[in-house]
C-alpha cells in the first residue's frame, strides 16, 4: 500500500517562492560511495525546478565554482516526484536510485547517459502498481549485478539486476535495527559494499554505529538468497566501540560511511598519519563534522578530517563520498543563497585545510543540494587484435607514453579543481550546529 507519510526522506518540507519565507528543506538520506576510476560526474539530488530530482554535473567543466559555470556544465537525469539517494554501477554507466513515484519507496535504474523522459527508469525492487514495502538507500557490489537495499528501515535485502524483483531475498536483519534518514544527524542505514572485497559491507544501525558486515557470499550468476545467519559478522566499528575510554562521546552518531575506492590498507591519503580507509560524519566532538577510519588498527583509529572543526558551533558537514580515484571527497553543508538556508555541497582535496572547496551546485534561485555520487569511468579496453602485437617497439612506447600522461593529466586537473574556491557565506541549517 501507498506510503507517503514516508516522504521525509526525502523531504522534510518542499516549498516553492510563493510559500511562507519562499524556504527549501530537505533531509539528509545517507550519501554513497565510489569505485575505483577515473573521475567522472557528481550525480546529486536537488530540488531545482520545483521537483526533488537526480542532476549530473561534471566537476571538471569549464567554469565550475561559480554560478554559470555550475548550471552550464549540469544536466538533469530524472524528474520523478521525489527521487533520491543516487548510486553509480562499478563501470559508472548506470545509476539506481530510490523513488516514491509509485508511493511507496521502491529501488529504480537509469543509464547515466539518458534523460527521462524520453528514457524511463526500471523499477526492480518490487512490482509495478503492486508495491507494499518501502525500500531505500541502493547500492551495488563491485559485481555491478548484486544490488542491496534498506527494505522498511528494518532489515538488510539484496536483488540481482538481471532478475529484477523475482530475485529480491533477506540478507540480514540486524539486531540493533537500521537507522532511519533523520534531518538532525543525517544518519539512514545504507548499505555499501566494500569496492574491493564483495563479502563485506558497511550499514548504519539503530544504534547510530558504523557497522561492518562480513562473510556474505559472493554470488555466481544469481543473488545471495538463502543466507544463513550463523555466516555472517556483525562487528561494530563506532562510538563506544572505537572512542578512547571515558571521552565521552559514547552518544555520538555515527552516519554516511564510505569506502575508500582502493580498499583496506591503502595509503594513497593519509590523516594525522592514519589511512583514510572509511570516511564519515559524525557528532562526537559536540557536532557534525567528517572522520576517517582506520581499519588496519585494532581497535580502528577514528582521526577527524578538519580538526580544527572539531567542537560545537564548528561543523555542519555530513554525507561524504570519495572521488573514484581517492584523493578527494565531496559531501554536503550548509550554505546560503539569495538569503534562504539551503544544503548545498563542496569539494576538498584531502589532506589539505578546510579552506580550498569548491561549490559544485550553485544555481539561481534557492534549491536544495544534497547527496552526492561520484561516477567512476572506466577506459575501454581494446580487444587483442594482430595488429596490436605487430606494433613496433616504439608505437607501443608511445601507447605507454600517453597511458602515463592520461593518469598525470588526471591528477593536475584534480589539484586546479581543489585550488578553485567559491567564497560564500554559510549557515547552519537544521543541525543547528553553527558555521564552519
Amino acid at each position: 500500500m501507498p506510503r507517503t507519510a514516508n516522504l521525509h526522506r526525502a523531504l522534510i518540507c518542499l516549498g516553492a517562492a510563493g510559500l511562507v519565507g519562499g524556504a527549501w528543506w530537505i533531509a539528509i538520506p545517507p550519501a554513497a560511495a565510489a569505485f575505483p576510476g577515473a573521475n567522472g560526474d557528481i550525480a546529486f539530488v536537488s530540488t531545482r525546478n520545483n521537483n526533488v530530482a537526480i542532476y549530473q554535473v561534471n566537476p571538471q567543466g569549464s567554469g565550475v565554482g561559480t554560478t554559470s559555470g555550475d548550471e552550464a556544465n549540469t544536466t538533469p537525469l530524472t524528474n520523478g516526484a521525489p527521487d533520491a539517494e543516487p548510486f553509480y554501477s562499478p563501470d559508472g554507466n548506470t545509476v539506481y536510485f530510490s523513488s516514491a513515484r509509485s508511493g511507496s519507496w521502491a529501488v529504480y535504474a537509469i543509464p547515466q547517459s539518458a534523460q527521462e523522459p524520453p528514457t524511463s527508469p526500471t523499477e526492480l525492487s518490487q512490482v509495478s502498481g503492486a508495491e507494499d514495502h518501502d525500500d531505500y538507500s541502493p547500492s551495488v557490489a563491485p559485481d555491478g549485478q548484486t544490488v542491496v537495499l534498506n527494505r522498511d528501515n528494518s532489515a538488510l535485502y539484496t536483488l540481482y539486476t538481471s532478475a529484477g524483483v523475482s530475485s529480491v531475498c533477506l540478507l540480514d536483519t540486524p539486531p540493533e535495527g537500521l537507522a532511519p534518514a533523520s534531518s538532525d544527524n543525517g544518519a539512514g542505514s545504507r548499505p555499501v559494499f566494500d569496492p574491493q572485497d564483495q563479502s563485506k559491507l558497511l550499514f548504519v544501525g539503530g544504534d547510530n554505529h558504523i557497522h561492518m558486515l562480513s562473510g556474505i557470499p559472493v554470488p555466481s550468476g544469481h543473488n545471495p538468497c538463502g543466507v544463513s545467519p550463523g555466516s555472517l559478522s556483525d562487528t561494530d566499528l563506532s562510538a563506544e566501540a572505537t572512542a578512547p575510554a571515558g571521552d565521552g562521546i559514547a552518544s555520538a552518531a555515527d552516519a554516511d560511511p564510505d569506502w575508500n575506492p582502493a580498499g583496506i590498507g591503502t595509503t594513497s591519503v593519509q590523516i594525522g598519519g592514519h589511512n583514510t580507509n572509511v570516511i564519515f560524519d559524525s557528532t562526537r566532538g559536540g557536532g557534525h563534522t567528517l572522520w576517517a577510519m582506520d581499519l588496519t588498527t585494532s581497535p580502528p583509529t577514528v582521526t577527524p578530517v578538519w580538526s580544527s572543526l572539531v567542537g560545537v558551533g564548528k561543523k555542519s558537514d555530513t554525507q561524504p563520498v570519495f572521488s573514484p580515484d581517492g584523493y578527494y571527497v565531496t559531501y554536503t553543508e550548509p550554505a546560503v543563497q539569495n538569503g534562504t538556508q539551503v544544503m548545498d555541497y563542496e569539494l576538498d582535496k584531502l589532506g589539505q585545510p578546510n579552506n580550498q572547496e569548491t561549490d559544485l551546485t550553485l544555481t539561481t534561485g534557492t534549491p536544495a543540494n544534497s547527496q552526492p555520487d561520484w561516477q567512476p569511468t572506466i577506459a575501454a579496453q581494446t580487444p587483442e587484435a594482430p595488429v596490436a602485437i605487430l606494433l613496433p617497439a616504439g608505437g607501443l612506447l608511445v601507447v605507454g607514453t600517453a597511458l602515463s600522461l592520461r593518469r598525470s593529466r588526471r591528477s593536475t586537473t584534480g589539484l586546479r579543481l581543489a585550488r578553485t574556491r567559491h567564497p560564500r557565506s554559510r549557515a547552519s541549517m537544521m543541525h543547528g550546529d553553527g558555521t564552519n
